[in-house]
């Protein structure tokens, strides 16, 4: 079941880019790959203030964030370079239909990858889906390896994952508290802290 989720977002996200030329599809990566960069590095701060806030919806907080950061940076990123971009350069009519192609499929790898990503922070069960979400599968390491490379050393904050192992620890840890508080409480409401 999960991974037909995750066929159905990256179809998705294909589909809709395969009809775009390699400028569009070039320009619409960066602008997933900068809005997930910034998603990234903000999303824990405002999860952080969110918590703050409103402490008793505390396990949704850094899912939400994550993606409110990301489609706010991607929607204005996208408007700029449309405003930005009116003329779109040409290529050769093949480069430009396979380049396309090559483009969509990148576009569609790393929204997927940004996706499993944010999977790991949201409020499910540790083996959601049928148990068919693996933590320590395939892909689910790829956007946090990208980000801490290109991060240079951001991740290594004193409250944040050295590695991606560490991270999906506590993103585990954090899916299992929030399973057994379920099981204990009957809600996901809580008063309760977490990082």
């Amino acid at each position: 079941m999960f991974y037909a989720v995750l066929f159905f977002i990256f179809a998705a996200v294909l589909g809709t880019a395969l009809r775009d030329t390699l400028w569009c599809n070039t320009l619409k990566l960066f602008n997933v790959i900068f809005a997930g960069l910034a998603a990234s590095s903000l999303g824990p701060v405002l999860a952080h203030t969110m918590r703050t806030l409103w402490g008793s919806r505390a396990f949704y907080f850094n899912f939400l964030a994550l993606w409110f950061v990301f489609w706010i940076v991607c929607g204005l990123l996208q408007t700029a370079t449309n405003k930005l971009s009116r003329v779109k350069v040409k290529f050769n009519p093949k480069v430009n239909l396979y380049g396309g192609y090559v483009a969509a499929l990148l576009l569609a790898l790393t929204f997927l990858s940004f996706s499993i990503f944010t999977m790991h922070q949201a409020p499910l069960a540790e083996k959601f889906m049928f148990k068919g979400f693996n933590s320590n599968g395939m892909m689910t390491g790829a956007w946090y390896n990208f980000y801490a490379y290109v991060g240079g050393g951001a991740m290594a904050g004193s409250n944040e994952a050295k590695s991606f192992d560490e991270y999906r620890r506590g993103c585990d840890e954090f899916r299992r508290t929030l399973e057994k508080h379920v099981e204990a409480t009957g809600t996901t409401a809580s008063e309760m802290t977490f990082k």
